[in-house]
């Protein structure tokens, strides 16, 4: 499945400071074309007797080198009085009739439904993971928005590392080192459909009077000390940051966005 523009602009828009509700429950809809990154493209099946019916998720797990979650229990929909069509894609909603989408996915087959025919999704069928430059833990909260759990907003700052924060690695040290505070701006869709929010200034780190270490991967966590990682990303080349370098984020070097 794939995140849709709802859930992609709440969760950035978090960097910015701004919390993202989580709906009390999630609803499961059968489409007989895509409803693509808006929610709003496709045709919802409308046979007689048909509705969206409640889905529950697993708890966040590693799968397929990312973190995800599946529904739990089989999903059967109310038999169709007439013939239905063909289900191509399914979509994951806040609300049993309009409402705003999450996340959409095409079937690996279509599903036909014939008069007197009843859907059923299988548990685990529906499986929604993020790979990406998101940490574990921020994955796992992103997910857990599926599950009831809001997003709360931060206040962004940049950090330094010798190896991932999610592998062992450390923060640098040093005389003058600190954290430093970045903006977001608001999120920008790409040609792919892609909802992106980048970093809006430059930001300077002190001189450091002292060697800082070698600086491997970027993160951007949720506090000026501790708080926990966001994002992460390595460098394409390692580089020591001796005494006197002044390290630099160029203005839109951070990009952050939901895959």
């Amino acid at each position: 499945m794939y995140a849709c523009d709802y859930l992609e602009k709440g969760v950035l828009n978090a960097l910015r400071g701004t919390a993202f509700p989580a709906p009390s429950k999630c609803d499961l809809a059968l489409y007989i074309s895509d409803p693509g990154e808006s929610g709003t493209n496709g045709t919802e099946t409308l046979y007689d007797g048909y509705r969206r019916m409640e889905i529950d998720f697993s708890a966040p797990a590693g799968i397929n080198g990312g973190v995800g979650i599946q529904n739990l229990l089989d999903l059967t929909f109310p038999a169709a009085a007439t013939a239905a069509g063909t289900i191509t894609h399914i979509g994951v909603l806040d609300s049993l009739a309009g409402g705003n989408m999450l996340a959409r996915g095409e079937l690996i087959e279509p599903l036909v439904i014939g008069k007197d025919e009843t859907p059923v999704v299988l548990a685990g069928d529906v499986l929604f993971y993020l790979t990406g430059d998101l940490s574990r833990a921020w994955k796992a909260k992103v997910l857990n928005l599926f599950r009831g759990q809001s997003l709360a907003g931060i206040t962004p700052f940049h950090s330094l590392w010798n190896g991932s924060p999610e592998s062992g690695g450390a923060e640098l040290s040093g005389d003058n080192y600190a954290r430093v505070a970045v903006s977001f701006s608001a999120p920008v869709e790409q040609p792919s459909g892609q909802l992106l929010a980048r970093n809006t200034v430059a930001a300077s780190y002190p001189r450091p009077s002292t060697a800082w270490g070698t600086w491997t991967h970027s993160a951007i966590c949720s506090a000026d000390s501790s708080g926990e990682p966001v994002w992460i990303k390595a460098r394409a080349e390692p580089m020591a940051l001796k005494k006197g370098y002044m390290p630099m984020i160029a203005e839109g070097a951070v990009e952050v966005g939901l895959n």
